[in-house]
């Protein structure tokens, strides 16, 4: 009776070692695996802290093999790197704009993108950029998990070359919270401003003097789906939103060029939900 209920546990554990270990392989080149597989295999001893769920967590291996100098992601010298970021849903915006603004976040304002696809099995957007290093995977999942994302599987392809996917199931967008009765001045943005209007009623958006604005504003549900958008061919001086009740975001910006709003505009909240 004994042996039947230890045998398949030590079954279940070999199980998780080898599928542990074969993805710390996979985020590894063979040189470093080698010559450190006495360490390897003594960090991931407990094979089971790795998994979550049915699933091994690859950030937690990147980040044991980080923190124990194991994972290279320097180079000699400046290399084409190229990030794959995959997402199982059906809203490219709202994906686009997460990456984007997390790889800003890292320092990562100029990226090339070389290919966005969507199709049946979701969205996947690749970008690439000069660097003498490869984004780090653990950081980038933190800034992921701020706006409530969360990288689910991670591949390295090549030491250039790495491959993400992306739990979006209960992500939100990073944009500034505005509040009923509250004013907010914008000045001199340097790209679209976001705001979080999920508690207000109207948003009232007035241009200050020196600023000579045309009105490109967009609304949007949390989902990133458009609700209303407003876009003027002429000066924009006062502009009074009524949002939708499931509005969540809007997006302001200038129909020709952010330098309108050199002096900025003036917003203001009003009407709790």
């Amino acid at each position: 009776m004994v042996k039947k209920v230890v045998l398949p546990l030590l079954l279940g554990s070999s199980l998780f070692a080898n599928t542990v270990l074969q993805k710390v392989q996979s985020l590894l080149d063979e040189d470093t695996y080698s010559s450190h597989s006495k360490l390897i295999s003594l960090l991931f001893e407990d094979e089971a802290a790795y998994m979550k769920s049915s699933s091994v967590d690859m950030i937690k291996v990147a980040s044991t093999l980080e923190e124990n100098g194991l994972l290279k992601l320097s180079f000699a010298s400046a290399k084409q790197v190229e990030l794959t970021f995959e997402y199982g849903g059906e809203n490219p915006l709202f994906f686009m704009k997460l990456m984007t603004d997390t790889l800003r976040n890292m320092g990562l304002s100029f990226v090339l993108t070389k290919e966005a696809k969507l199709d049946k099995e979701g969205f996947l957007w690749t970008v690439t950029f000069e660097a003498k290093s490869v984004p780090d995977p653990v950081l980038l999942a933190k800034r992921l998990e701020r706006n409530r994302a969360a990288v689910t599987d991670l591949q390295r392809l090549e030491s250039t070359r790495w491959r993400y996917r992306i739990d979006m199931s209960d992500a939100t967008v990073s944009a500034k919270p505005i509040r009923a009765g509250q004013s907010v001045k914008i000045v001199r943005p340097i790209r679209p401003v976001w705001m979080e209007v999920s508690r207000i009623k109207r948003l009232v958006i007035r241009e200050l003097p020196g600023s000579h604005w045309y009105a490109d504003v967009v609304v949007y549900d949390k989902m990133l789906h458009i609700l209303s958008m407003k876009q003027s061919e002429t000066r924009t001086r006062y502009l009074s939103l009524r949002l939708p009740a499931d509005a969540a975001y809007v997006k302001i910006s200038d129909r020709f060029t952010l330098e309108n709003l050199r002096s900025g505009v003036k917003l203001t909240a009003k009407g709790e939900k």
